[in-house]
Parts: structure tokens; C-alpha cells; sequence
């Protein structure tokens, strides 16, 4: 835990040297949130939406933004904090502590994890509070969800910080299932409206069970009981991409000291 606050104080530190980077975030996301509200008004009932969770277009919307911004902020924080390291030249010698690769990028990831709940609550607040988002949280339900669905953007965060490692840029795969969680995981529409083989090809992604277990628990107040379906496929999930995260990041570190590309940004 020491070590967690370590980072986080550091990277706080370079968040409060820079304000305007803060004041740009929170004005852009208010201008989502203003965009979708309106865009809700435009749209009228929903009664694919109304229907399956018992809400409003906006509210829908609201956790789909939410949801896709924590997913994200997760995949590329890791893999930002790895190249920002590069740059600066600080990734040797923190590599070089008696760590494992995992354990240190995972370190290095504290604040954006931190930085994207925030956000991902935030935006929730600022729906329900200033645009009039109905919300029906169960807050047990609701924070273990939100907790599980971390924990399995993490790994693929640290997926992408194994690319960036190797490679020294951004990870293609990263935008594609950002692409791919937008078009079938139910970010701004039910996957009820996709045609079944669609349907299928989304709960492939860990997105898509996210998105139901934070809807069920924000929207309709599911409990615990209703939604163990749910947390069991995020579990598993977490037990498949953990340790292909750890070897993966333990293989593109072999890598970059064999070819002696690690001090190289």
C-alpha cells in the first residue's frame, strides 16, 4: 500500500503542475453529458430501452458513456504511463527495482485507475444531479460490478502496456476493441436490437457483461442474487487475462533487454 500512495502522490503532483488539463477533462465532459441529453430529448421513449431496464434514454445512455470511458481510460492508462516513463527516461530504473514487470507497471497504473473511477462516478454524478439522470442504485451491487469490471480492464490495460514496451507507441488493439465494444457490447443501444449472431459476438467482450451487471444494479436496483450470472463471467474473465497480462509483460520485457531497446523512447 505504501508503494500504491508513492505513485499516486507522484503522478498528483504532475496532475496539479498542469490545471488546465483538469479543467479541460471536466468541460469535456460536460459537453457529453450535454450532447446525450439533448440527443435523449430528440429521441423520445425508447421502448427497447423502458422495456428491458425500466429507464429513460438518457439514464441508458448515462452508464453506456460511463462504462466506456472507464473502459478506455483503463486500456490506454497503463500503456500511456509505460511510454510517458520511456520519455523521461525513468522506466530503467524503476524496471530495476526488485519488483516483478507486472507488479511495477501495475504500480505505475495507480493513478489512471484511480483518475478513471473518478471520472466513470463523476459522470454518473454530474447525470443524476445537474441533467436528471433516474438512477435506482444498489450501491452493493453497483460498486462490486463496477470493482469486477475494473479489474478486467486492467489486464487488458497492462496488454497494451506489453505492446507499448516492445514497440514504443500506441497499441492498435486497444482502438479496435473500442471500436468493437461501441458496435456490439450495448455502449448506446440493447444488444437486444442486434441480430443474433452480432448478439453472440458481443458477449465475447468483457464490455458487454460490464454494461448489463452496472445497468441491472444502477438502473433497475438488481441485488446481489440477480446478478451472480453476471460477476462469475467478469471472474472469469479476470482469471484468463491476469496472467496473460503478467506473461505477456514479462515476455516483451525479455525482449526489449535482449535487443537492449529498453532505455530507448
Amino acid at each position: 500500500m505504501r508503494r500504491v500512495l508513492a505513485f499516486l502522490r507522484r503522478d498528483l503532483q504532475i496532475l496539479t503542475a498542469y490545471r488546465l488539463n483538469a479543467l479541460l477533462l471536466l468541460s469535456g465532459g460536460l459537453f457529453t453529458l450535454t450532447l446525450f441529453y439533448f440527443l435523449a430529448r430528440t429521441v423520445g421513449e425508447a421502448p427497447a430501452v423502458r422495456g428491458r431496464y425500466g429507464a429513460d434514454y438518457f439514464s441508458f445512455a448515462l452508464v453506456g458513456l460511463a462504462t466506456a470511458a472507464l473502459l478506455r481510460a483503463l486500456q490506454t492508462g497503463f500503456g500511456g504511463a509505460v511510454r510517458a516513463a520511456q520519455n523521461d527516461g525513468s522506466l530503467e530504473p524503476l524496471l530495476g527495482a526488485p519488483l516483478s514487470t507486472v507488479h511495477v507497471v501495475t504500480l505505475m497504473g495507480a493513478w489512471p485507475v484511480a483518475n478513471a473511477l473518478l471520472r466513470a462516478v463523476g459522470l454518473l454524478a454530474f447525470g443524476a444531479l445537474l441533467f436528471g439522470a433516474r438512477l435506482h442504485l444498489h450501491p452493493v451491487s453497483f460498486v462490486l460490478t463496477l470493482l469486477l469490471s475494473a479489474l478486467t480492464f486492467c489486464a487488458l490495460g497492462l496488454l497494451s502496456a506489453a505492446f507499448v514496451l516492445v514497440f514504443k507507441r500506441g497499441d492498435p488493439f486497444t482502438y479496435a476493441l473500442d471500436a468493437l465494444s461501441y458496435l456490439f457490447a450495448g455502449v448506446l443501444y440493447p444488444t437486444d436490437v442486434l441480430p443474433p449472431l452480432l448478439r453472440t459476438m458481443g458477449r465475447l467482450l468483457p464490455a458487454t457483461h460490464a454494461l448489463h451487471g452496472l445497468r441491472e444494479s444502477a438502473l433497475r436496483g438488481a441485488g446481489p442474487r440477480e446478478l451472480l450470472p453476471t460477476w462469475a463471467t467478469l471472474s472469469i474473465f479476470c482469471l484468463v487475462l491476469w496472467p496473460l497480462a503478467a506473461w505477456a509483460l514479462s515476455a516483451a520485457r525479455r525482449h526489449v533487454e535482449q535487443a537492449g531497446t529498453l532505455p530507448h523512447s
